[in-house]
């Protein structure tokens, strides 16, 4: 049934737009990034120290500095990311530069009460990269994009005039442009809605743009007893950039110019910015100098966001209404919607070793060492808090945090590094990392490989660090969700190559 389309737009009806539980994962399941010399070790900096690192991985690590260094560590970036979506493959590519990490340690190699040494650091690390493009596209019989709309409006028992301008960044749209319209019975009257979209058969269309990073200022303390005992602490605040360009559409598979649907398209401008604060605490103990065991926890981090988000739908209905477009910024007086909550990130925890050996012919001399790290990480613990107490801002976030604990799991992952020294001022790096699925379904097979190696050069004053890195990963790429049918979604294996050069200054 068609609908009169109102003249009046109530610009102060702006509603909530929906979070997905993917928010919550871009927080938790990534591959942090360090220093150049850290990432050539896969990462497994926990017992080792003596790295800028440690003031975002252990900071009791900070305890084993006697002297003073500045770094800096810039990284280049090349990705490549395969889909398969209902039997059709497809890529996407990107690249980019940026600073990886930067910041400066402040040692006192003097004995103070207990302390043999003490030290302090400020620095600045990109833990997570966020620029990514993600395409596929492929033929769907079995469910469109269009029943996101139709089941929020069914499940809410929307009556036409709530559907028509309270959902502006979705289903008012879909309702407007007519990709959504009422039923009826024999005598007229409204019973229900529908989606005009056929299952025939739909050519879906998903690309997604993504920039951004993950980064943390740390503030860190750590201290050092008799070269047995280190203990440190690191104040953390979280700076979060993410943005967001989505593009989707469905179009008509079967050509057929009277069945009322000929194709729909959704543009998304999506902004995401939130700082916080968090801690970490470590301690480090030797209990022979050929072995160093650590322990570090790392809080929740709690971030404040403020979103903004603007949508654009255009949907071809044919003879039914033709071609009908609709902006959430003209339901909301030309501004973008906005979106303020807050955060509480997975708690962490992470086990470390290390082992040094020496060549046989100069057993006091240390060639090198090989280090390990267990990382436990409760992907399923991240809760969001709206900003405001009223029931249904309460009531909509308990149902995102269940639904977050219903779908993802606490996890294990591994990650493994060498380094050996060579001739002269030379060392020899190589490392690895494994991060398990963060998820319950056995059925999503997720999960990350990191492999990297590298060379360092020190003298007494400067040093610089050369890394490559690749990391693979499994994931999945769900292009909606909806309630009552099971959800579609692409696998995807992504691949990045990052190269990491790090230089830095002892005083």
């Amino acid at each position: 049934m068609k609908k009169l389309v109102l003249l009046i737009i109530l610009g102060s009806s702006l509603s909530a737009y929906a979070q997905d539980p993917e928010d919550a994962l871009r927080l938790s399941w990534f591959h942090p990034s360090g220093t150049a010399r850290s990432n050539a070790l896969g990462g497994a900096m926990g017992s080792l120290g003596g790295d800028l690192s440690a003031n975002h991985i252990n900071p009791a690590g900070l305890g084993l500095y006697k002297s003073s260094e500045i770094l800096l560590t810039p990284k280049f970036l090349v990705q490549t990311n395969d889909f398969k979506y209902r039997g059709t493959n497809s890529s996407s590519n990107d690249n980019k530069s940026s600073f990886g990490s930067i910041g400066i340690v402040l040692a006192d190699g003097l004995k103070k009460n207990n302390w043999t040494s003490t030290a302090f650091s400020i620095s600045f690390n990109q833990i997570a990269d966020f620029s990514n493009h993600i395409s596929f596209s492929g033929l769907n019989n079995a469910s469109s994009y269009s029943e996101k709309y139709l089941e929020e409006l069914i499940h809410d028992g929307a009556d036409t005039t709530s559907a028509l301008n309270n959902y502006i960044f979705g289903s008012s749209l879909a309702y407007r442009t007519y990709l959504i319209d009422t039923t009826a019975d024999a005598k007229g009257a409204i019973t229900g809605y529908q989606s005009l979209v056929p299952l025939t058969g739909v050519n879906q269309n998903y690309d997604v743009l993504t920039t951004g990073g993950y980064n943390e200022l740390a503030f860190g303390w750590g201290g050092n007893m008799a070269d047995k005992l280190y203990l440190g602490a690191s104040f953390v605040m979280p700076m979060i950039n993410y943005n967001k360009s989505f593009y989707y559409s469905e179009t008509d598979a079967t050509n057929n110019a009277n069945n009322d649907f000929a194709r729909f398209s959704l543009h998304e401008n999506f902004s995401s910015k939130g700082w916080g604060i968090g801690a970490k605490f470590g301690i480090i103990y030797k209990p022979e100098s050929f072995l160093r065991v650590g322990f570090s926890l790392h809080t929740p981090q709690l971030i404040s966001f403020k979103d903004l988000l603007s949508v654009d739908m255009t949907t071809n209905t044919e003879k039914y209404a033709g071609t009908q477009t609709a902006s959430s910024n003209d339901l909301n007086n030309g501004y973008p919607g906005e979106r303020d909550y807050t955060v509480s990130t997975p708690l962490k925890t992470i086990f470390s070793t290390s082992y040094f050996f020496a060549a046989p012919n100069k057993p006091t001399q240390p060639l090198g060492f090989i280090s390990a790290d267990v990382e436990w990480i409760n992907y399923a613990g991240t809760r969001f808090y709206g900003n405001t107490y009223d029931d249904a801002t309460t009531a909509y976030y308990n149902d995102l945090n269940n639904t977050i604990k219903s779908i993802y799991k606490n996890n294990i992952n591994l990650k493994i590094g060498s380094e050996i020294k060579l001739d002269g001022n030379w060392m020899l790096r190589a490392g690895a990392a494994y991060y398990g699925s963060p998820y319950k379904d056995e059925e999503l097979k997720a999960s990350r490989l990191v492999i990297s190696g590298g060379i360092g050069y020190r003298t007494n004053r400067h040093f610089i660090d050369f890394t490559i890195i690749n990391s693979s990963t499994k994931d999945m790429v769900f292009p909606y969700r909806l309630n009552d049918k099971a959800n579609t979604f692409a696998n995807m294996t992504g691949n990045q190559m990052i190269f990491n050069i790090g230089y830095g200054i002892r005083f």
